[in-house]
């Protein structure tokens, strides 16, 4: 008896200096839209680094893959489905389905003012629709350019031009005159080789690293837009979370917000100087031109919006444009 009774009081004391998180851990599959190791990436994945390390062995963000795992166009509704948990993605590829028209990249409103002013309890309750919670803006501070292997001296001589888009930018190449040509990233460099198309429109991010600046010869100056990516969770997953660990990701988040500003934009100026030295030109035009060429951007992706739901589209460009 006094052997058992030892033993008892051993097992209780091993028992008591087991951690608290000696559980399993939750695991969230995450897939992104662009490849790991795109600088587009950068903000994002210091968000899930600092994630896991802060939940300290309760919570681990799992990186799945990227559009080699789930094609780009299809992950929001694997996120929708249960199929993953997270997604890093980008509002373009499934904007339609959400209000309509893609608009994220036509907020003028940083981050952290979209949640002062109301804007990010909307964006959320307008996802939950699609059982899916709206976590933040993973990050910002990148413009979009059109590039292009034809020199214009005006925006106008864009006209006829096959320029490559997705939905964040195709109202404003059409407005332009533009002949818009849907194609993945992946497929840009062979498609300018070839001349298949003359030109493309991307953030300022990605264009080195993909190897465009080596066949593209201009970048037209004039700056529009946002990022417009955003950090998602399929519903059911986030309302499995506790409390903390909800807290936990939500208060992260913001603190990228804050920091993701002048890091990507840093980040975009170096790119932008790098494009440069790889032989691409840019092309700026007079100041009159530049106002019509931003107005019309602006312009032509409102009217989308508006175009396919008038009440919803009126109020979201109320809500982003100061």
């Amino acid at each position: 008896m006094r052997r058992v009774s030892v033993l008892l009081v051993l097992l209780a004391a091993v028992l008591m200096v087991v951690p608290a998180h000696a559980k399993d851990p939750v695991k969230l599959k995450m897939v992104t839209f662009l490849p790991k190791g795109d600088v587009n990436m950068t903000a994002w994945m210091a968000f899930i680094e600092d994630v896991n390390n802060k939940a300290k062995g309760d919570l681990e963000i799992v990186f799945t893959g990227g559009p080699e795992a789930i094609p780009g166009f299809k992950q929001f509704e694997a996120l929708r489905n249960g199929v993953v948990d997270v997604i890093y993605g980008c509002e373009s590829y499934y904007g339609r389905e959400v209000s309509g028209a893609a608009y994220t990249h036509l907020t003028r409103l940083d981050p952290i003012k979209e949640r002062q002013t109301g804007y990010y309890e909307f964006r959320k309750e307008m996802l939950k629709k699609h059982n899916i919670y709206y976590l933040g803006r993973a990050e910002f501070g990148v413009w979009f350019q059109i590039f292009t292997n034809k020199a214009v001296k005006r925006p106008q001589e864009l006209k006829g031009q096959k320029i490559r888009v997705s939905g964040t930018y195709e109202p404003f190449v059409k407005k332009l005159g533009a002949v818009p040509v849907t194609i993945p990233g992946g497929e840009i460099y062979t498609a300018l080789e070839r001349g298949t198309i003359d030109g493309y429109a991307w953030s300022a991010l990605g264009n080195v690293q993909s190897g465009w600046a080596e066949v593209c010869k201009y970048i037209l100056e004039p700056r529009i837009y946002e990022m417009n990516i955003e950090a998602l969770f399929n519903l059911k997953s986030w309302e499995k979370l506790s409390p903390d660990l909800q807290k936990l990701l939500t208060d992260c988040m913001i603190e990228n917000e804050k920091k993701s500003v002048k890091v990507m934009n840093d980040i975009s100026e170096k790119e932008f100087a790098d494009m440069q030295k790889k032989g691409m030109k840019v092309i700026k035009f007079s100041p009159k031109d530049t106002k019509w060429y931003i107005d019309t951007a602006y312009e032509a992706g409102w009217e989308e919006v508006i175009k396919q739901d008038p009440a919803l589209g009126s109020q979201l460009r109320k809500m982003l444009t100061p």
